[in-house]
């Protein structure tokens, strides 16, 4: 009897170290008990609602990625900390900006998206009600943020519908779109091509939006995904972990938009009417696609207006392949969902 019950205590201890051993296991853990890799994420808070959304559900994690994130006024801050190593993603940097580091010798590469259009004009009432097409800029003077995205975007439409920049307009070029909301504020203005940061500020200024960057090109690329080139090499893994992340909070965004509105409340800076108009705002697109063309068309824009002279190939600076096999590896993971198995893969093979 004593014998017997001496087993059944071993046994008993046995399985509480095994049960204790499981659970140290599962801590810095994905779902599938692997380690989890960690990337440390600049972001800018209104701009990278997918990485938002992404980690409020737990998408990071159960694709075996950790997610620190390291918030930037600046994106010169943000490109600097990327370079050097401090930072292992940038996801809300716009379009011009990263093109522009990368033609002079930075070593980064696309290789997904955040946000796609969707970045206001803004004017005082008074001179929203004169505005009726492109051609009524004529006269007036424009406050931009230069080289931010949606200031290429428009430099770009101003040149194809025919209006000299240095005649026909005057314009203001600022150093960030919250300045060029206070300049069209102050009336020192007519015209403010903001971005979506600023786009709660600008209504709580009393400004109104008479158009969209999508109104100049439609679904321009925006806020892409940047990583070194180096880096990537070295973990592809982590950071395709990362884009099937992304690509699946982008599914629960477009299924399920006002559930979502909480998960990017906990980061962003506003009240929650503000966020909500944030995250349900239709000229946004949110979308993790990498947009091979929209990128290079906006490189073209760049060339055209004079913001960039080639020094190297953009092209080589863009990585499709990850966001492809991350997508075919959701599309495997669900053979029966359309959003994965049709809706995302006509969007790639039309942008890529």
């Amino acid at each position: 009897m004593l014998k017997r019950n001496k087993i059944r205590l071993i046994a008993l201890s046995l399985l509480t170290i095994l049960l204790l051993a499981g659970c140290g296991a599962q801590k810095g853990t994905s779902v599938d008990n692997k380690p989890l890799k960690k990337l440390i994420v600049g972001y800018t808070p209104q701009a990278a609602v997918l990485t938002e959304i992404a980690q409020e559900q737990g998408y990071f994690k159960q694709e075996g990625v950790e997610v620190e994130f390291v918030e930037f006024t600046s994106s010169t801050d943000a490109y600097a900390a990327l370079n050097s190593g401090k930072i292992d993603i940038g996801v809300s940097f716009g379009t011009a900006g990263p093109l522009t580091v990368i033609n002079n010798g930075a070593d980064f590469v696309i290789i997904g998206g955040q946000l796609s259009g969707g970045h206001p004009v803004m004017a005082r009432a008074e001179t929203a009600a004169a505005i009726k097409s492109i051609q009524d800029y004529r006269g007036k003077t424009i406050a931009t943020p230069r080289l931010y995205t949606p200031d290429v975007v428009w430099r770009g439409a101003m040149y194809d519908a025919g209006i000299d920049l240095n005649k026909d307009v005057t314009v203001l070029e600022m150093k960030s779109p919250i300045a060029v909301v206070e300049a069209v504020k102050s009336k020192k203005a007519d015209i403010g091509i903001a971005n979506n940061v600023v786009y709660a500020q600008a209504k709580a200024a009393g400004l109104e939006v008479i158009g969209w960057s999508n109104d100049f090109y439609t679904d321009h690329a925006c806020c892409r995904i940047i990583a070194r080139q180096s880096a990537v090499e070295q973990a592809p893994d982590a950071y395709r972990a990362f884009l099937r992340a992304l690509i699946r909070a982008e599914k629960v965004r477009k299924e399920q938009p006002e559930q979502v509105v909480a998960s990017v409340q906990k980061f962003v800076k506003t009240d929650a009417e503000a966020t909500k108009a944030l995250v349900l705002e239709p000229h946004q697109l949110y979308n993790a696609d990498p947009n091979r063309k929209g990128v290079l068309a906006m490189w073209e824009h760049m060339k055209r207006i004079g913001y960039a002279q080639e020094k190297v190939d953009i092209s080589k600076h863009i990585n499709t392949e990850l966001y492809r096999q991350a997508l075919t590896e959701l599309q495997n993971r669900y053979p029966q969902d359309a959003f994965y198995t049709q809706e995302l893969e006509q969007r790639y093979n039309a942008q890529n």
